[in-house]
């Protein structure tokens, strides 16, 4: 298996994470760990997809539905001494990645005993940062559909937390008060190459996440070739974000986030034949529930790209990109027992401001509808028909439309070991 980790301090991270885990490995019980078997039936008309080589902004495509594999999720969690909880989450798509059964979130977090209404928090490893308000099921799915918004599936794309984060909540329903405030900071690296994806495919929406060892694409599958790598560190800077939340009663949830990677556009990887990208963003988010079966969620996130050097001297090359971007959506779910019905509706755009040759724009919008039953704590069923109309400018480069209307209809069938 090829390494996640190439130097010293990525070996630390991980390390740190898995020590708190690993003396106490003995008491491990059988319910600490899942497992989510996920079998689709998929109808799809789409441009080929961006995982075979093309230019869709879907799972599937025409060439790549009919009965497939959705993931098998296997995921490990247990508490030690009341204040240290170990997470591990791995997950297999039967799509030819380089790893058959492959890592997205690995981390420790300690949560110290409340002092005087605050609370804080320390993760270290590998994790997400909490940017969703959508994917709160384990193995960071999301709760209301089988595939996420354009934000949170860019997100699954390419962005994971490789370092530590830490949280200071004040617990103000403890002392009475209706709100309860947090704030947060996070420091990581191994984020280099974020953007890529965005800026070459435009925004997508489906629920493939890139894992730790993964990438994204095929070697010689279609007009787009090249597979694509985000977990790396070849300018050796650290990247950060800030955030805050703001919680009121059990009814409204805050969320607003700072993103910067601060990878140097300069650098250039021969391992990868490209530059690094300088990725910056703000987030913010809203989660309502009015009544225990309604739920409002609504997302905005815009920031801009940055890759290469106009003054690299090479003959072959003057790559000199930029771009900026913007997505949000609303979502609106209703939930009676074992029913939940949701609708989402999402806008994105992505357009260049720096070229040296060819600009790149891709602008549209997308519905998504979803049901889902749960036939008993075994089994689930979930119905998910999905339309995504795009404008990409690269379409038109290889010679196929740059307006396309991509259409999937799904049925997952779950089982929960």
């Amino acid at each position: 298996m090829v390494r996640l980790l190439t130097g010293t301090v990525r070996q630390a991270v991980l390390g740190a994470a898995l020590g708190v885990a690993l003396p106490t490995l003995p008491v491990m019980a059988a319910n600490d760990f899942y497992a989510i078997v996920d079998l689709r039936a998929v109808a799809a008309d789409g441009v080929r997809s961006f995982l075979n080589g093309g230019l869709g902004e879907l799972r599937f495509d025409d060439q790549h539905d009919g009965v497939r594999l959705g993931s098998v999720s296997i995921g490990y969690r247990h508490d030690f001494f009341d204040i240290v909880h170990f997470t591990a989450d791995a997950v297999a798509y039967g799509d030819h990645d380089r790893s058959p059964l492959d890592l997205t979130e690995i981390y420790a977090e300690v949560r110290p005993y409340p002092w005087n209404s605050w609370r804080s928090r320390l993760k270290l490893g590998v994790f997400y940062a909490p940017i969703s308000l959508e994917n709160r099921l384990p193995g960071w799915r999301s709760a209301y559909s089988l595939s996420p918004s354009a934000i949170n599936t860019w997100i699954g794309e390419e962005f994971r937390t490789i370092g530590a984060e830490y949280d200071l909540d004040w617990l103000g329903r403890q002392r009475g008060h209706d709100w309860e405030f947090g704030a947060m900071a996070a420091a990581y690296g191994w984020n280099d190459f974020s953007g890529t994806l965005l800026s070459t495919s435009g925004w997508a929406i489906h629920d493939r996440q890139t894992t730790l060892f993964g990438r994204i694409g095929e070697p010689d599958g279609g007009p787009v070739s090249g597979l694509r790598e985000f977990h790396r560190d070849d300018d050796q800077r650290l990247g950060y974000y800030l955030g805050g939340t703001a919680k009121y009663l059990d009814a409204l949830e805050l969320r607003v986030l700072h993103y910067d990677n601060r990878a140097n556009p300069n650098t250039f990887s021969y391992a990868l034949r490209g530059f690094a990208w300088r990725t910056k963003f703000n987030s913010a988010g809203v989660r309502w529930t009015p009544t225990d079966r309604w739920t409002v969620i609504a997302q905005w996130l815009a920031g801009t790209t940055l890759t290469g050097d106009s003054g690299f001297n090479d003959a072959e090359r003057t790559d000199y990109y930029g771009f900026e971007f913007h997505a949000a959506f609303v979502l609106v779910s209703w939930q009676r027992g074992a029913d939940r019905l949701s609708g989402r509706y999402d806008g994105f755009e992505m357009h260049q401001t720096q070229s040296d040759n060819f600009f790149n724009t891709d602008r549209g919008h997308a519905w998504t509808f979803a049901y889902q039953r749960e036939l008993n704590r075994s089994w689930s069923l979930v119905v998910e028909a999905l339309q995504i109309d795009s404008s990409l400018a690269l379409r038109g480069a290889i010679g196929e439309p740059t307006a396309a209307r991509e259409r999937e209809l799904q049925l997952a069938l779950r089982l929960r070991l």
